[in-house]
């Protein structure tokens, strides 16, 4: 998984695996959260909003399966 930086106030860096649909989000907290089914399409668009944390927020929370792994 190849991460890269968020110009987000709250995300500070972002990685998507397109082999396994995987999407890592690491918090300026140092919270790293795993989303599993997101669609490379939808992986497009949060990088084009920036890593919002308000796309995060109301276009994948709730709606995907996850996991916090620290």
């Amino acid at each position: 998984m190849l991460w890269e930086r968020a110009s987000s106030t709250n995300i500070s860096e972002v990685g998507f695996d397109p082999t396994t649909s995987e999407l890592q989000v690491r918090f300026r907290s140092g919270a790293t959260y795993r989303y599993v089914g997101i669609p490379e399409s939808l992986w497009q668009q949060f990088k084009e909003t920036g890593f919002s944390g308000r796309f995060l927020n109301t276009d994948i929370k709730g709606l995907y399966e996850y996991e916090r792994l620290i």
